[in-house]
């Protein structure tokens, strides 16, 4: 009979705490908002930088008004930068401010991103796709589950995942990690990976507009003033609506390097693109172009036109390893002019 009660205590005990996991998992927890962004505002950007890997606060040239960085890869524990850091990369030598935007994949995923579990290489999840052959770790994803945009926002957390929280801060959703490191904004890349699923999703344009629209509402209501910078997929500026949810656009290699070579770029896949980017620019919304060339007469070329088109020019090494430089800041009378100064780069 004691036995049997023993038994009967455990499995109460059990029951309440089954029923307390469950009630916590329905019970809604938002995550509270935050003071409003201050700052530069991005149509005040004049120059611009992007660097990925080894980024460092002090070997940011000072005459760059915005800057891309990553907010996981200075971290071995991938918790992700410090708000101090953070604050260091917005902190210009003579105390003026510059607006600071972290790098975020939205249509792959990476295995080295505090999200990933060990166990999703024999054991994926169902929105993970095949990995990317030309970047090995990058995962294909299907962007339009919503377990993969928790990963990325969470518009109604519960006690439960609060509770997660806690006991693991580095798996909260990314745009939250962004938001409460001090981040000025979100820089959005792999927009253009619904490409590849167009063929078998019909919707996979509009997926992934409302999937942008999103995470600028969440990240907007949490944080008034929070930037959202996508990364090509420019057709999607035909959307007025998508427009009203960015606040910039980024293009990469518009006019040459299509094909990773530095080849000029098909004139008629340059006037697309302008075309689009012409949208943005009518609805007031500033125009980053990165190009991966080094000095020389395309270099000079390229600044010329983006000069001309009024886009902001970058010109960045590929692997964005290295401190940005400094573009140029009037078109080049001749391809024999001097080439720009560049930012100070790492020893050895």
């Amino acid at each position: 009979m004691r036995r049997l009660l023993k038994t009967l205590r455990r499995l109460f005990v059990l029951a309440l705490l089954a029923g307390a996991v469950f009630l916590a998992s329905r019970t809604l927890m938002p995550r509270a908002p935050l003071a409003a962004r201050e700052g530069p505002t991005l149509t005040a950007a004049r120059t611009w930088g992007y660097q990925l890997q080894n980024a460092r606060p002090d070997r940011i040239a000072a005459g760059i008004d915005l800057l891309v960085i990553d907010a996981q890869s200075q971290s071995v524990s991938l918790r992700g930068l410090s708000v101090e850091t953070v604050e260091r990369f917005r902190t210009r030598p003579d105390g003026q401010r510059r607006t600071v935007l972290a790098y975020l994949s939205i249509g792959e995923a990476e295995s080295y991103r505090a999200y990933w579990w060990s166990h999703w290489a024999v054991l994926p999840p169902p929105w993970l796709g095949p990995e990317n052959k030309q970047w090995k770790g990058n995962y294909r994803v299907r962007y339009w589950d919503p377990d993969w945009q928790r990963l990325i926002f969470d518009q109604q957390p519960s006690m439960l995942t609060r509770a997660i929280d806690l006991a693991w801060p580095q798996r909260r959703p990314y745009i939250d990690q962004i938001i409460e490191a001090g981040f000025d904004g979100v820089y959005l890349d792999r927009v253009d990976a619904y490409y590849e699923w167009q063929t078998s999703r019909p919707d996979a344009e509009a997926s992934m507009t409302a999937f942008v629209g999103s995470i600028s509402a969440y990240a907007k209501a949490r944080r008034p003033g929070f930037l959202v910078v996508p990364q090509n997929a420019e057709e999607l500026l035909n959307d007025a609506g998508y427009r009203r949810r960015i606040d910039g656009i980024a293009k990469e290699d518009l006019l040459f390097g299509a094909d990773h070579k530095d080849n000029d770029n098909k004139p008629a896949d340059v006037s697309a693109s302008v075309r689009y980017l012409n949208m943005a620019k009518a609805a007031r919304l500033p125009v980053f172009v990165v190009e991966y060339l080094g000095p020389g007469d395309k270099r000079q070329r390229a600044a010329a036109r983006l000069h001309s088109l009024g886009f902001i020019p970058q010109f960045a090494d590929r692997a964005l390893k290295q401190p940005p430089e400094l573009p140029l800041t009037e078109p080049a009378a001749s391809p024999a002019a001097t080439p720009p100064s560049l930012a100070v780069r790492p020893k050895g």
